[in-house]
This record gives structure tokens, sequence and C-alpha cells, in this order.
């Protein structure tokens, strides 16, 4: 039964920070993950990270991301398809280089140097989406140029990871897809996705109303675990799911249900498990590293979706709201730590130290995100 009143905690606290934290003028999701952080082992330790909490996590953010989907505009996604991509490339180079020069100045190896770049090349979408949403600012030309941006570094990021596991011959890797085979499993999810909307357009699906959230969260799952399967994050699945029941006439009801259904227990779960994997002792045991490691995978992924986004004419404001957006790390590069620790690609020193720096970097996101949004809808 203790997990029972570990979740009556969790929300208990999400819910008393998010309103101090609204209160204050910041993002409610910032109150979350601080929560996490205070009653989590870096503080009062009065909850730990357990599986049952990081499953229903991981369901909180499948399912944020899913109702990202559903509230997306398409046709802005189609116009805005190639400033995402490039947004994508140059915001991981640039972190990929930055934080390798950053690991040879603290005389790491060349692989552990290069994986910690692949870990901040990744770009959580989760917590920038919940603060547009809440803003009204999902389907601007910013919000949805970071939502494509997010969903392409997501896709590159765990291809990187694959190449850097296989070609550095990991031991726990071997069983898993060649290379070649992984990315054909891959483009053939894809071309499932795209033929799963062609049916969509064509056939005109008609259901019991009350059916419909039922069956969209079927399909959001499906797809998430099917991503999962060749090595896509689940949470690209998920939003490829919402933009598909978003084609169809049951958008609303779908998107009233989940957003009742995820707020009420699971994403709230998803912001405070993040601030519960926060150890105070991998900042004290490695200060200078977790300093300059947050610095450096600040700037080089704000440096690289804002020159990107410059590139397509974004105005100063617009691109300034792309960097900041991208800069979130949040669960994808939890997910990456995690499998370069289980690959011995990183040290068991250094792990700790690097999980509170994709911390920091989640929380600073909304912090930096939501006045430059407020500026945007002013001007």
């Amino acid at each position: 039964m203790d997990y029972i009143l570990s979740i009556s905690i969790i929300l208990f606290a999400a819910l008393i920070t998010g309103k101090i934290f609204s209160r204050l003028g910041l993002p409610s999701v910032v109150g979350q993950l601080v929560s996490g952080v205070i009653i989590g082992p870096a503080i009062l330790s009065i909850i730990k990270p357990t599986n049952l909490i990081s499953s229903f996590a991981e369901l909180g953010v499948i399912l944020l991301m899913f109702i990202a989907g559903l509230e997306s505009d398409l046709k802005l996604l189609k116009k805005y398809f190639k400033p995402s991509i490039v947004v994508a490339i140059i915001g991981i180079i640039f972190p990929v280089i930055g934080i390798f020069y950053t690991g040879k100045l603290f005389a790491l190896s060349n692989i552990e140097s290069i994986f910690i770049g692949v870990i901040f090349a990744a770009t959580s979408v989760s917590i920038s989406v919940a603060v547009l949403k809440s803003m009204k600012a999902l389907n601007n030309k910013a919000g949805v140029t970071i939502l494509g941006a997010a969903v392409a570094d997501d896709i590159l990021s765990i291809l990187l990871l694959s190449v850097v596991i296989t070609f550095t011959g990991s031991s726990s890797a071997q069983g898993s897809p060649n290379i070649f085979i992984l990315i054909l499993m891959q483009i053939g999810f894809f071309i499932f996705v795209w033929i799963l909307f062609i049916l969509v357009k064509k056939f005109k699906i008609k259901l019991n109303p009350t059916l419909a959230p039922m069956i969209g969260l079927i399909v959001c799952l499906s797809l998430s675990a099917l991503a999962e399967h060749v090595q896509i994050s689940a949470i690209t699945g998920a939003f490829f799911a919402g933009m598909l029941v978003g084609q169809t006439n049951y958008k609303e009801s779908v998107n009233n249900q989940m957003n009742q259904f995820g707020n009420l227990l699971f994403i709230p779960i998803f912001f405070v498990n993040v601030g519960l994997n926060m150890n105070i002792s991998g900042i004290v045991e490695n200060l200078s590293l977790f300093l300059i490691l947050s610095i450096v995978a600040v700037i080089t992924k704000f440096l690289g979706a804002y020159l990107g986004s410059r590139f397509f004419k974004f105005n100063r404001l617009s691109a300034t709201e792309i960097g900041v957006g991208m800069i979130s790390r949040g669960e994808v590069g939890l997910i990456i730590a995690e499998i370069g620790l289980k690959n011995h690609l990183i040290s068991d020193n250094y792990y700790s130290t690097i999980v509170a720096s994709i911390i920091l970097t989640t929380i600073l996101a909304p912090i930096l995100l939501k006045p430059i949004v407020m500026k945007i809808k002013r001007t």
C-alpha cells in the first residue's frame, strides 16, 4: 500500500507547488519539477524513484505528447518543415561539439566525451509543450517550429545513439539490430504512419462518440509501443498518434477526455518524477563539471536553434523563443544517459552529475520561455 501513499504525496506536492509558482508568475510545471527535487532524494527524501512511479511518468509524457499532436496544426507543421529540420540538425551539431570539448577539458576519454555530447544533443519538447499549451502559443510559427524540430531532434539523436553504440561495440548492445536493419525498421515505421494518415483522410471513420476517446488512447499507446520497438522514442509515436486522431471528426471529444485523464494523474507525476531524479551528490562531487556542462548545454542548444531559425528569416524574438524552447533535455536526455550507463559509455562517477545537469536545463527552459512568449504576444 506504500505506493498509494507515495502517489498521494506526489500529487499533493505537484498541486501546491504548481499553484505557488503560478501565483509567482512562473509556469506551474516548474513548480511540479521543483516539488520533485524537494520531496525526492535531493532534499527531504520522502519519496524515492521507483519502477511504478517511472511507469506512471512514462504514461504521463506519452499522454502529454499525444495531446500536443491532437492540438497541432498539420498545415503549419508542413509549412515550417524545412526550418524545423535545419533547427534540429544545427541544434544537434553545436551541443555535440561543445560538450565533446568540455569532456576533453575534464580529461574524459573520447568515447565518454562523444557520448555525453549525444546525451545533450537530445531535446525534450514535453516541458516546452506544457508552457506553450498553457499560454495558447502552441500553434504560432515559433511553437510549430519547436514541435517539428524537437520531433526531428528526437529521431536524429536516437539514430546517433544507435551509431555510437554500434561502432563502440558495447557488450550490452549485442543482440540488438544491425544499424542498417534498424534504419530500415525506422523508415518502415514512418511509411506505416504515412499510410495511416492516407487511410484516415480517405475513409471517414464513423464511431460511437463515447468510444472515440478509448480508441484514441489505444492508437496512442500502440504507435508509442511500435516507435519504441524500432528504437524511436515512445513520445514520437504518441505525437504522430495525436496528429492522426486530430484529422478525424472526434478530435475535440478525444482532446477533452485526454486532457482530463492525463492532467488528473499521469502528467503531474511525469513532471515530479523528473525532479525526483536529481541527486545533490552529483553536483557536490563534480561541481565544476556540473556548472560548465550546464552552461555549455544551454548555450550550444540555444545558439544552434537560434541560428537555424534566423537562417529562415524568423525575427529575433521568434528565434529566441525557438532557441529557448529547445534547451530542455528532460526525459529524452535521461533515457539516453541511462542507456549509456548500461552500455558502459559513461562512468558511474559522472552519471549523477550528468542527470543533475539534464534536470537543470529542464527547469530553466520553461522559466526562460514564458516571458519571451508573453513579450511576443504584446508586440
